[in-house]
């Protein structure tokens, strides 16, 4: 064989084993990407609140899967809002807790199934301890898929 024909035949290789690998990254990207069915979120905060008042930022998570049990494995709260505010209880405990650089939110790990149906509300106490806007993602997650909801509330001077 030529050294030419070897040549090609090492380029042929590498452009299908690139292809094969572009394609790979897309479908995990896919699949990665993709929200879990049949959950619904719904985050309830209050949208203002005063320096120093205490409140609860409630978030439920309903099941509406006919066969199938909902694995919740986490609720992410974003930094953003996080930072405006003390995090005082969190009812239930969660498992652990671990910040995620990664999009900059506060991990809350609770491993608690869903049945079928089922809903449950996660509540974070909290208190107002500056003035300012604060908005961040609330993802809840099954594994590494998640549902994204939003919490805003607006902090005023006493």
């Amino acid at each position: 064989m030529s050294a030419k024909k070897i040549v090609a035949l090492g380029c042929g290789i590498a452009l299908v084993a690139v292809v094969g690998l572009v394609v790979m990254g897309a479908l995990a990207l896919s699949w990665l990407g993709k929200e879990p069915s049949g959950v619904v979120v719904v985050v309830d905060a209050p949208t203002e609140v005063r320096v120093g008042d205490a409140f609860p930022l409630k978030v439920t998570v309903t099941n509406q899967r006919p066969d199938e049990r909902l694995g919740l494995s986490d609720i992410d709260v974003g930094e953003a809002y996080l930072r405006g505010f003390t995090l005082e209880i969190i009812e239930p405990t969660p498992v652990t807790t671990m910040h995620v650089p990664i999009d900059d939110s506060q991990s809350f790990t609770f491993n608690t199934p869903l049945e079928p149906g089922a809903s449950r509300t996660f509540t974070f106490n909290l208190r107002a301890a500056q003035p300012g806007v604060y908005r961040g993602d609330v993802d809840v997650c099954e594994g590494m898929h998640f549902v994204t909801a939003m919490a805003q509330t607006v902090v005023r001077e006493r």
